[in-house]
């Protein structure tokens, strides 16, 4: 058994003693994972032109098993039982990704990310050999009641489809209208995307929720 099973055992055995959710599948990512150098340094671009700055955690590892064991010991990242990969339950960018010197990269990130999870992430990160990089701590909120409303795929409506055309690439927005977060997050749950640059965005008041190759986020 690898070490990467090992530990996935141990923290499933964990969270059955706890009556948490075991059985993770790709279907479940609500987040973006980053799996290449090149992905997060696009992600870095971007972030660099735009006012806001979401909070996050990056560190760097000597290893592969330790930057996917740090991640996996926060209790919103998951290895999947289809693809072997982690999966997010929170709207966060995360992954690792070797940074070409032999070492790999461990992080997330997001406008989601509270200051207790960015808290539980230094430490873990830290517990896991992990040598912080950088990291912007998030302001200290009270803490916000979690949505119970169950959502209602019915409220989500179509709305256009857009087409962009950047570089000689064809990008593909199906945009949507619901009423809710929760609406909004059922739909793309329901809707996973198989195919690059092909993007569901669904409005809402709380903001606007999309899915793509690599997962869900929030714009």
């Amino acid at each position: 058994m690898g070490i990467f099973n090992i530990f996935r055992k141990k923290k499933e055995e964990s969270e059955k003693l706890s009556g948490i959710k075991t059985d993770f599948f790709e279907k479940d990512n609500k987040g973006t994972r980053y799996e290449t150098l090149d992905q997060a340094s696009t992600y870095w671009i971007a972030r660099m032109q735009s006012i806001k700055k979401d909070p996050f955690v990056l560190f760097i590892f000597d290893t592969k098993e330790a930057a996917n064991d740090a991640l996996m010991a926060l209790n919103y990242i998951h290895a999947t039982k289809d693809s072997g990969k982690l999966v997010c339950s929170k709207i966060l960018q995360f992954g690792y990704y070797p940074t070409g010197d032999g070492k790999y990269e461990a992080w997330v990130c997001g406008s989601e990310l509270t200051h207790d999870m960015w808290k539980e992430a230094m430490e873990k990160f830290k517990e896991h050999g992990g040598k912080r990089k950088n990291d912007l701590e998030p302001e200290k909120l009270p803490p916000i009641k979690e949505e119970t409303a169950e959502g209602d795929i019915s409220k989500v409506i179509f709305v256009r489809e857009d087409k962009q055309v950047i570089r000689g690439q064809i990008m593909t927005y199906r945009v949507h209208k619901a009423p809710n977060k929760s609406s909004a997050m059922a739909f793309l749950e329901k809707n996973p995307v198989t195919r690059a640059l092909y993007y569901l965005v669904v409005e809402t008041p709380e903001g606007n929720f999309c899915r793509d190759i690599q997962g869900i986020y929030k714009e």
